[in-house]
């Protein structure tokens, strides 16, 4: 006697299908059996239907492998802690293990640039990233696709091992920062720009307290008076934005007869562009054109934006028994404002020997 027929209704209810639910099978896929293995019609026979059926939710093999890649990017973790470099590499490292558990999903994000919306959202972090740490617009938007390229790149290459990774990404940073800034270049300050010195000047004092310098950080910019001395005298320059705006200023003293560093600022928002070595560049030619042989300023030794900087473009500290009258009478000024509560020197460069660029 013949069994009576299954009845199609007796069968475990099936998922109903969604898009979703087609691009994690078609992880599933991929993960198991590679790249080669994800096809349509093997999705489908998965999901236990026709694969007619499946391009109701995606168009083609193609736009499977799209949703797929969003799909992972949407994992991708946006840090939320530290200074913009530490947050740029935790992100790019969070892209390349997102993309590193899919074997050949890195490959497909190495061929191709989705304009989906997790692909969309790390490329607007890594912009915002870029723009914090002060690289120009310009600069900043073909720079996302060139790390958006070395996420995809580190990816495939994920066995090399972290150390070669993290090597790659600190060269390519690098690169990018030392792009020249867009704006400029340096010119004279106006009278009608003070205000803008001024709030320069307020912003790049904020970092200060980030180190426990809180006094440096609320004291006052130096006045709309002293300004318009530097101003009248042809000492006070900037470095404009794309649409002639300052961003960056320097006034020049003379002290001893020789060109003094006042005050060199720069808006902590296009920090690590050089603009302040391009504005201290441009003190010195003004100083050689006058056949002057040195310029001086004063700094705290233990911040980093500060002594060690200057140190680097190739200032060297002045010890106080040889710090000559003017230099003197400045120290005695900062002494009185309560600034040697932390560590305080005198600096010079010679500017035979300045190194320009």
């Amino acid at each position: 006697m013949n069994a009576a027929p299954v009845s199609r209704r007796a069968r475990p209810a099936k998922v109903p299908l969604s898009r979703d639910l087609v691009i994690e099978t078609g992880l599933r896929v991929l993960d198991t059996d590679g790249s080669a293995a994800l096809t349509m019609r093997r999705v489908a026979k998965e999901l236990d239907t026709g694969a007619a059926s499946l391009y109701v939710y995606v168009a083609h093999r193609d736009d499977l492998l799209t949703g797929m890649l969003d799909h992972v990017l949407s994992q991708v973790t946006v840090p939320a802690e530290g200074d913009w470099r530490a947050r740029m590499t935790r992100l790019v490292e969070s892209a390349i293990e997102a993309l590193g558990r899919h074997d050949g999903l890195a490959l497909v994000a190495s061929g191709r640039s989705p304009i989906t919306e997790h692909a969309l959202g790390l490329r607007e972090q890594v912009l915002a990233l870029l723009r914090e740490g002060g690289v120009d617009r310009a600069t900043a938007a073909w720079a996302v696709e060139l790390i958006y390229r070395h996420i995809a790149a580190e990816a495939v290459e994920r066995a090399d091992g972290e150390a070669r990774a993290h090597w790659s990404l600190r060269a390519l940073l690098n690169g990018i920062i030392a792009t020249p800034a867009a704006g400029g270049p340096v010119r004279l300050a106006r009278e009608d720009e003070i205000a803008a010195l001024q709030e320069i000047e307020r912003r790049a004092g904020a970092p200060f307290a980030e180190v426990g310098m809180s006094a440096v950080a609320e004291d006052e910019p130096p006045s709309w008076e002293v300004l318009r001395d530097f101003v009248t005298a042809g000492r006070a320059w900037v470095w404009p934005d794309d649409d002639d705006h300052p961003i960056a200023y320097l006034v020049l003293g003379l002290v001893d007869d020789q060109p003094h560093i006042d005050q060199v600022s720069v808006d902590p928002a296009y920090a690590g562009a050089r603009i302040g070595k391009r504005l201290i560049d441009h003190a010195v030619g003004w100083s050689k054109s006058r056949g002057l042989h040195e310029i001086t300023l004063t700094t705290f030794t233990q911040v980093p934006w500060n002594g060690p900087y200057y140190e680097r473009l190739g200032f060297t500290y002045i010890p106080p028994a040889d710090e000559p009258p003017g230099l003197r009478a400045i120290r005695a000024t900062e002494v009185a404002h309560g600034l040697d509560e932390w560590p305080r020197a005198c600096m010079r460069a010679e500017l035979a020997t300045w190194r320009t660029g």
